[in-house]
Formats: C-alpha cells, structure tokens, sequence
C-alpha cells in the first residue's frame, strides 16, 4: 500500500491542521460604549486531499473576533468545508507573512489558498476604516475575466473588507470613487492599475501584500514591464517591502530567476507537482483526433454531440478571434453557441461568461482570454482546435475541466504535420493521448436519440395533450415504432449524418481493418492481397492505409485474408506515427493493413 505521501503529495505532518499563531487580546470597541466585542465559538474546518473529506480538523485563528466567524459563515455559504491540499501547505507561511511561490496543478483551489489565510489576517489587523485608506493588498492577474472572478470569491468570504476590481475596458470614475471611498483589498489587470498610477489616483505605497496570479504569464515579456512599473512605488528594500505571494498552474525555471527581484531573501517554496511526470489535471482524460481543417468544424460538432451532448457544457478553444468568430456561428454546433475573446467589449465579455457560468448556453467558442484561473462549475468537455504552440496553454486550457475532483475529458485535433507537437506536449505535460477516431454514424445516433428522449421528460403534460390525435394518426398510418423513431430523428436534428474515416476524418470514407494470421512485414504483400481478392481497380478506391500496431491479427473466415469494418480506429503502429509521411506506401501513398476506401 502507498503511504500516504505518495497518494496526495502531503506527508503525514503536512496533514496536521495549520495552527495559527495565538493573538494578544485587543481592545476593540463597539461604537461609544467601549464594549469588548464578544466571545465566539471556535469553528473548524475538515481536511482533505482534494477528493475525499477526512476526519482532521484545521482550526480557524482562537482570536476572538466577529470577523472570523464571519468568515466561517462565509466559506460554508460558498460551500467549503475542506481544505485542498494546495490551502493546507501554504496556510501558515501566508498568515506568517512569509513569502511563498506555489505551484499546484489546475483546478485544486489556489485562489481561496491566498485568499483565506489573508482575509484571517487582515480581518485580525483590521483597525478603524477610514475614508480614502489605501489598499493593503494588490492582485494582479493576466486577464480581465480572471480578475473578476478573484475579486468576486474575496467578496464571497468578506463582508467586512472592502474589495475593488480594477481592469481596462469599463469606466474610470466608478473606480476612482472606489479608491476616494478607501480599499482594502485590490484586485486588477496590470494595464488599468498602471493607468491609475500614472493619473496620481492610486496610492500603492502602503501595501502589505502582493499576490501574482498565473505568475509565469506575469511575469512574461507581454506584462514585464507593466508590473515593474506597478511595483516599483511599493518595494523598496528587502525588510520593509510587501509579502510576496507568486501563484500558478505552470512555473518554469525562469519564473524563479526574474521573481528575485520582489520576493525577500527567504521564501518558501510550495510545490505540489514537482518531479511528477504527470503536470497536468490527473481527472482529465486526453483524446486526440486527426482532422483536415476543412473538416475541422463538422467534427467538432459531432465530436460534442457525442461526449457532451445538449445538456452539457463545453468550452472549445481556438488559435484566433476569427477562427472563434466563424466556429461559433457554424451550423455544424447544434447547441446555443456564443464566442468570448478580445475584440469583444468588456461588457459583453461579462454577460456572455455569466450566461455560460448559469446554464443559458451551453458551448464557449473562446481564445485563451478563457484559459487561466477560470473556475467555471461542471464544465465536461474541453476542445483545442489544434495543439498550442506552448505545453502551458494546454495545461491551463485542459485545466477547464475536471476541477475540484470531477472528472472531464479534454479533446485535442490535430493534422498530420502538427504531428510532432503533440508529441511534445506529451512529454512536457507528462500525458499519453489515446488517438481515437471521429465519431461513427452509430455513435452520433445513439448521443442524439439520448438527448431526444431526455427532452421528452421536460414536456408538461398539457402540451402532450394537443398533441394526442395526431400522434394516434401518425400511429395508425406509420406504425408506433417507426413514428416515434422518425419523432426522435427530426428532434434530436440528426435526419442526415455523414460517414467519416476513422483515419483522417475524410468525409465519404468507410474504414477497414484487414487482419491475417502472420505479421506484415512489406506493405506490398498487403496490397497484392487486396488485388487477388477484390481486383487491381481497387487501387483507385483506396484513399489512405497505414499498419496497425503489432501488423497482424486473427485469423477468422477466409484462407488468406479477414476484412471488416472498423467501428473504432484501432492502435496505429507507433514507428509509423513517428514517420510522418511514411503512413504511405512509396508508390502510391498507401501502406499498412487500417485503410480507408
């Protein structure tokens, strides 16, 4: 059995709950009275490994104050009742004030592993709260959309602090009121924070804590120099500058050389990835998908009817905004579509991520503007148009899915020269994918017909009653069965679905798989096989043909050869994938025993 540092990453002692530090008694007073403000009960929290809740215990700070109890109601009214073990590791070094770079993977609660231990902090420094305070903590995230999220999950577990979201894109005086009014926690997109700077309306020099989240895109070329300039007013030297808190799913070498500059001699280093294999979220199932780009959209469409469906959410991911743009209104996507990316006003940006995040559609054609940090419920299915140009975009983007434990599946196309970087994406993010095949004609069918039916069961019995008399002629004329099968058909939208290759996705093409008793070791004695039993016009009805993996099968029903239909693509031999364009025979394209004709 592993012990219990293999399983989840945390040793024995790391399970322990984080004890805070025991706070002198403060004279608080309650208006004019001079009241102390009274006694709370303790409140506690269940640990957990990020699955499964255990019976360990993680005691909130013993400081007898309204503001923590507040924040218990607050976490529980969010739903939280355990710890992730990203939160249990950096808990005590936050609320110590040390400086800490963490790494965890997608999905494992890194926004609250900030936010709580500050907010418990804050909340127990917290002293009168006068107008025009100057913010004692700054977060600085890469996106607009991930800036409202963390500021909307501080707001979640504060009723007492004030929390600001700063981001380009939406007006300059509502904010300026905010900053007039007095903030204590800031949160912002390096752009519009520089732009308060630059105006004199923003006073950083008191900050008491700096947070980057999705530090590597911070610290980036794109944000380099925006954050030094944001940064440059509040840290001055190494014992009086800010506690420094660098967040992310990904952090390469290069993070922790250009992150000295603000992080204090000392600091601690919270890494639940580490020499792992696997960097990846471990609840995501990676697929693979061969597609020509012509085809490209027609498949995703079927690829979501089948593994998501219509009741389902799903967010695909494309290179550019035009690409976004076009898959969006495609007809091939039968559910309610809409795109988010750049080009959109913010505020349209706002409405469409909320509808998605309630429900009122169901697929998100979006640029990376979707990638980081977004913690949107219940997501199933993934979709990148094509391999990223980098590992950490495919990281974070697959990172969509599979959150807090649930399960997802991420589907990524490829064509046959972006065949190379999917392999590097393998070996960088630690994944295997399963190449698989587009969806068959029976597979299409069968998720349409599931839908069909499920809606049915939200049909009030008053409509079914208009309907009755025709339906009684439908049956009387058709028969019942092939009424209803006819019924389900034009519902489920799926009156006419076109055949594919296993292969490539080719539309028009039936895959076969030709298997004998002894392994192929020349790709022409397959083809003069295929002409001894079906004739040398054979030859022009092939499209493509490549071996499987061992280049051999059963021997079932004929004296040489056994030919049948694939209904899923077969393993591909792995020395042929890593060939490129030695999938074909050298005299006309073709070799191997998986063909399309």
């Amino acid at each position: 059995r592993k012990s219990r540092t293999e399983e989840n990453g945390l040793s024995e002692d790391d399970l322990e709950p984080p004890k805070l530090k025991k706070m002198k008694e403060r004279e608080s007073v309650n208006g004019d009275t001079g009241e102390r403000r009274p006694e709370y009960k303790k409140k506690s929290f269940f640990l957990s490994n990020g699955v499964t809740p255990t019976k360990t215990q993680c005691n909130f700070s013993d400081a007898s104050s309204e503001e923590c109890d507040t924040l218990f109601d607050c976490l529980t009214a969010r739903g939280v009742t355990y710890l992730f073990p990203v939160q249990v590791k950096t808990f005590k070094h936050i609320y110590d004030g040390k400086d800490v770079v963490a790494q965890a993977r997608t999905g494992t609660g890194k926004t609250f592993s900030f936010a709580i231990p500050l907010i418990e902090k804050l909340q127990g420094e917290m002293q009168e709260r006068k107008r025009g305070r100057t913010p004692k903590v700054l977060i600085l995230t890469p996106t607009r959309e991930l800036a409202n999220q963390v500021a909307r999950d501080f707001k979640d577990i504060t009723k007492i602090l004030s929390v600001a979201c700063f981001y380009g894109g939406t007006a300059y005086n509502g904010q300026i009121d905010l900053i007039r009014s007095g903030i204590d926690i800031l949160v912002g997109t390096p752009g519009r924070i520089k732009d308060h700077l630059q105006n004199g309306k923003l006073d950083l020099s008191k900050l008491k804590h700096v947070v980057l989240d999705e530090v590597d895109q911070m610290l980036d070329m794109g944000f380099a120099e925006q954050v030094e300039d944001i940064l440059r007013v509040a840290y001055k030297k190494d014992s009086e500058d800010p506690q420094t808190l660098l967040f992310s799913a990904t952090c390469p070498h290069w993070v922790y050389d250009v992150a000295k500059k603000y992080m204090k001699s000392r600091y601690e280093q919270v890494d639940l990835i580490g020499k792992r294999t696997q960097k990846a979220a471990v609840t995501v199932e990676h697929l693979a998908i061969e597609c020509h780009w012509s085809q490209k959209a027609a498949v995703i469409g079927d690829v979501i009817q089948v593994y998501s469906g219509s009741h389902g959410r799903t967010i695909v991911f494309c290179e550019t905004k035009k690409e976004a743009n076009e898959l969006a209104l495609n007809t091939s996507i039968k559910q309610d579509c809409q795109s988010l990316h750049g080009d959109i006003p913010q505020k349209q940006r706002e409405i469409t991520l909320k509808g998605f995040r309630n429900g009122v559609f169901k697929v998100l054609v979006a640029t990376n503007v979707a990638a980081r940090g977004l913690d949107i419920p219940e997501v199933d299915l993934v979709v990148q148009s094509s391999p990223p140009k980098d590992v950490e975009s495919y990281i974070h983007r697959s990172g969509r899915t599979g959150r807090a434990g649930r399960t997802g599946m991420c589907v990524c196309f490829y064509q046959r020269k972006e065949e190379s970087q999917l392999r590097h994406v393998e070996q960088k993010a630690g994944i295997t994918f399963k190449r698989v095949g587009v969806p068959t004609a029976t597979d299409i069918i069968k998720a349409s017909s599931k839908d069909a039916i499920r809606c049915l069961d939200s049909v009030p019995q008053t409509a079914i009653d208009y309907f009755k008399e025709s339906a009684q002629g439908l049956i009387e004329e058709k028969g019942a069965v092939e009424a209803l099968a006819a019924a389900l058909a034009h519902i489920s939208g799926a009156t006419s679905i076109e055949q594919r290759s296993l292969l490539n996705s080719d539309v028009g093409f039936v895959t076969m798989t030709l298997q004998c008793s002894e392994e192929i070791n020349n790709i022409s004695y397959a083809w003069r096989g295929l002409r001894e039993q079906l004739g040398d016009e054979i030859d022009r009805k092939v499209n493509r043909m490549c071996l499987l993996k061992g280049k051999m099968g059963k021997w079932q029903d004929s004296k040489h050869w056994h030919l049948t239909v694939a209904t899923q693509l077969p393993e591909l031999a792995e020395t042929q994938r890593e060939e490129g364009r030695g999938f074909y025979d050298s005299r006309n394209g073709r070799r191997g025993d998986t063909f399309d004709r």
